[in-house]
């Protein structure tokens, strides 16, 4: 839905029973242009019963990153993307958390991104947000184990890690690697489902991904794992599809509102029993 106008989004995910939202900064500013005060989206937001999980992505102070005239024009406003941007629509949004990731980026030691990423998490919590780390390849941040090793060493308690499963499945992660997880290191999650592509597939960003349940991923197995050591982390969805995009948003919002919940309820049996709208269900 990152087309959609954020009053879609809204609708589309209070209709079909998700708790939370992410948007992007560019989306909360499209809305501001439309004519919508902040004061009329929060009040929107209430009114919906959804609260705002993330703002994302945030790109543009991480080093190595290049300059957004040197990015293709179809991913350059997310490259202009500032960190007052996510701090002014996460205030107006009443946002939890800020994504960070190295996209497109030049490879850069991890000391530099631990330098950049200590500051930045100061700044964050004093704006009353926190941070994530997303891993994915085609950055400095490659993989599940680089991600949790700078979050490590940055050490701060507003910074841990986004874990995606799509990026986990590309990236080679096993089951084994989320065994033993520390409490506090995982702070957001995103599903989405996966098949291992034919060989000599050319890889194009935002493209080959399914909804939860219809790949091959073990979804349910990780959710376990990661749900048993952080059981109040946000289940977000991100499925970039060409089979969705064209659909219109209730449409999309219902299809992964039923699959989430079927992988979902296998996580955790007993939100089958229980209404979206109660205390203690699943989450989206």
């Amino acid at each position: 839905m990152l087309g959609a106008p954020l009053a879609t989004l809204i609708e589309a995910a209070s209709r079909h029973a998700f708790d939370a939202i992410t948007f992007t900064s560019p989306m909360y500013e499209s809305n501001r242009a439309a004519g919508c005060s902040d004061g009329q989206l929060r009040r929107r937001l209430a009114d919906a019963g959804l609260r705002v999980h993330a703002i994302e992505p945030l790109i543009s102070p991480l080093p190595g990153i290049p300059a957004p005239g040197d990015v293709p024009a179809g991913f350059r406003q997310y490259f202009e993307i500032t960190e007052d941007d996510c701090y002014r629509a996460a205030h107006a949004a009443g946002a939890e958390t800020i994504n960070l990731a190295h996209f497109g980026g030049t490879p850069v030691p991890e000391a530099a991104l631990v330098d950049c990423l200590g500051p930045l998490a100061l700044r964050a919590r004093q704006h009353g947000v926190q941070l994530t780390l997303e891993f994915l390849q085609g950055g400095a941040i490659e993989d599940f184990e680089t991600a949790c090793r700078i979050v490590r060493a940055v050490g701060s308690p507003d910074l841990a890690v986004m874990f995606d499963t799509w990026h986990f499945a590309r990236t080679g992660g096993t089951l084994q690697q989320l065994a033993d997880l520390p409490p506090g290191l995982i702070g957001a999650l995103q599903i989405s489902d996966y098949v291992e592509p034919a060989p000599g597939t050319v890889f194009a960003p935002m493209t080959g991904r399914l909804l939860p349940g219809e790949g091959e991923l073990a979804l349910v197995e990780m959710l376990r794992m990661l749900l048993r050591v952080e059981p109040q982390l946000t289940v977000g969805v991100e499925v970039f599809s060409e089979e969705l995009q064209p659909l219109p948003a209730d449409e999309v919002a219902r299809r992964v509102a039923l699959s989430a919940g079927r992988v979902l309820a296998q996580t955790r049996p007993r939100a089958a029993t229980q209404s979206a709208a109660e205390p203690g269900d699943t989450q989206y």
